[in-house]
């Protein structure tokens, strides 16, 4: 397990079953990407879900699975860059992300070359992705984009530092993380939607 991995789950203890894990090998032949190593060590240990304490704000990680996924068709791989585009183009709209409003985008959308793809929020709005700018996906970088007031953050780490730097209180805005109560709770993987399994509270 890498070590921030391995980090992390000392941390939030991961779900007490086994998860089914996505067909990796199939997302280049399916949307041209492979993903980054650490994102597919965290979700086939994790699956999707949410940090967070209970009756609290959370921070989710999404994932790509055989499941349909709310406003698009596709399912698997195909269905999570749908419904990627989806989601941010209606944020966004089809020029990208601007957050100074200026003529020209801070950050284009993927699967345009070089854009944004999203593995995560919190329920204050925020918004992680990748920038997808290197042929390498274990090279890229992570963006925040903060609401209120809009800002974005960039980060030369993978997702897995970002969390754990996030659990430290290193990286802005993700309060939910450091609650006293504060847990993983799976919510899918790659076979199941609709669960909600935690192992308990996480340690301090």
């Amino acid at each position: 397990m890498p070590d921030a991995l391995s980090q992390l789950a000392k941390l939030f203890p991961p779900p007490a079953v086994l998860v089914a894990a996505p067909p990796w090998e199939r997302s280049r032949a399916e949307i041209g990407r492979d993903f980054p190593s650490d994102y597919r060590a965290f979700v086939d240990l994790y699956g999707a879900g949410k940090f967070g304490a209970p009756d609290s704000l959370a921070c989710h990680v999404h994932v790509p699975t055989s499941r349909p996924l709310h406003g698009v068709r596709e399912t698997g791989f195909k269905g999570y860059v749908e419904w990627h585009a989806s989601e941010m183009g209606g944020l966004f709209g089809p020029e990208g992300l601007d957050e100074a409003d200026d003529t020209k985008p801070a950050y284009r959308m993927f699967p345009d070359s070089d854009g944004l793809l999203v593995w995560g929020e919190n329920e204050q709005g925020d918004l992680y992705f990748w920038l997808t700018s290197d042929g390498d996906p274990d090279r890229w970088p992570v963006v925040m984009w903060a609401r209120g007031p809009v800002s974005t953050y960039r980060f030369e780490m993978g997702m897995v530092e970002v969390l754990l730097g996030s659990a430290h209180g290193e990286i802005p805005n993700v309060r939910a993380m450091r609650s006293p109560q504060r847990r993983w709770a799976m919510t899918a993987d790659w076979n199941h939607d609709r669960m909600d399994i935690s192992a308990g509270p996480a340690s301090i």
